[in-house]
């Protein structure tokens, strides 16, 4: 994250919230070369969050800069920090194209609205409008706050498919509070906190496919982790529910210790594709809508998982073969940090991946 002009930095930022730490000591530099997505936060702790970066509140010690000076007192000159939140341009009788010009409204999707005015614009289009807006402001740092977070499940993937592009050579720091990982995807960099501490930073493709830790690989999965605990004693695995695991080729366990295996929803399959998978025998436990999008509830040796939902649908309580390359298998010590694998994932955001035994998860 030290690449480029360095524009908006913490120094030994600390900050709780009644007893619980937001930020602990925290130091992080944010450059102005690319938008970066901060994930790890819950609601309550984006707006705590928020308000320091944007300076309305300071930290309990430590500090917030932006171009080398205190935060809160860069926020007096107006136009220096602009914000985008999550309900978008207040409805009114404007017209679009007396707000901004045409290339503003092209760059955020919105070019054949300019004669459209603000109260017919739906909430995606009045966020959009909102991006364009603030960067037509020309602020030092613009600031979002998970801004999809109220979108139909729809119009929030178009969103967010649409983000990279809308946030792209503004010409400032740009910091989004992301909800999700699918929000933070597309940017070009990603910062990770967990329980107060900076656990991650870097470029988000590096991130996503390579977390160096649990709780990061946590952050950049949605909706959930799939996650295998286990004990092991001499190379081989403990389940919880009391059976061993002994990993395939190509799996690096510790020798010994507790370690998690994991791998992301999207990364199970119900067919093998190739000699490098692994197979697990799970049972299915019914069917979810997470964000507009279908998922099959599983479960292995105690442990609940997810999957994206294939074509046709499973009984709950079939036991079923599901498969994962073992490439896009993760194994984190247990400390929590990650234990290097032979065979490296590469960032994708529809690819798969899994482990298995031949007795039924339940």
């Amino acid at each position: 994250m030290s690449a480029g002009v360095v524009m908006l930095e913490l120094k030994e930022a600390s900050r709780s919230s009644g007893r619980d730490p937001v930020l602990t000591r925290v130091s992080l530099q944010i450059p102005r070369n690319a938008a970066t997505a901060i994930l790890g936060l819950s609601p309550a702790e984006r707006v705590v969050v928020l308000r320091l970066l944007s300076g309305a509140e300071r930290p309990q010690a430590g500090a917030v800069r932006l171009d080398g000076h205190d935060i809160a007192e860069t926020r007096k000159s107006r136009g220096r920090v602009g914000q985008v939140g999550q309900t978008g341009v207040k409805p009114s009788g404007q017209r679009v194209g007396k707000l901004i010009g045409k290339a503003s409204a092209d760059r955020v999707g919105l070019g054949g609205k300019l004669d459209a005015r603000v109260s017919d614009l739906d909430l995606d289009q009045r966020l959009r409008l909102a991006i364009a807006l603030v960067r037509e402001e020309k602020p030092s740092l613009i600031l979002l706050n998970a801004p999809s977070a109220e979108l139909q499940p729809d119009a929030g993937a178009r969103f967010i498919a649409d983000l990279g592009t809308m946030l792209a050579e503004a010409g400032a720091v740009v910091v989004l509070l992301a909800g999700s990982a699918d929000e933070a995807s597309g940017l070009g960099n990603v910062v990770v906190f967990h329980r107060g501490q900076l656990v991650e930073a870097g470029a988000t493709a590096d991130v996503f496919a390579h977390p160096s830790n649990l709780a990061a690989a946590v952050a950049t999965s949605h909706p959930s982790l799939n996650t295998l605990p286990m004990s092991v004693r001499n190379g081989c695995g403990v389940l919880p529910d009391g059976s061993t695991f002994q990993p395939p080729e190509g799996i690096a366990l510790p020798q010994a210790g507790a370690c998690t295996l994991a791998f992301r929803p999207q990364d199970i399959l119900f067919e093998r594709h190739g000699a490098e998978c692994v197979r697990f025998v799970v049972r299915a436990a019914g069917e979810e809508s997470i964000s507009g999008r279908r998922f099959v509830r599983l479960t292995f040796a105690g442990s609940q998982w997810r999957t994206s939902q294939p074509d046709g649908s499973f009984p709950s309580g079939a036991v079923l073969n599901a498969f994962v390359d073992r490439a896009r298998i993760m194994v984190f010590g247990g400390e929590g940090a990650a234990i290097p694998q032979a065979s490296p994932i590469a960032f994708s955001r529809g690819a798969g991946s899994s482990l298995a035994t031949d007795s039924p998860g339940g």
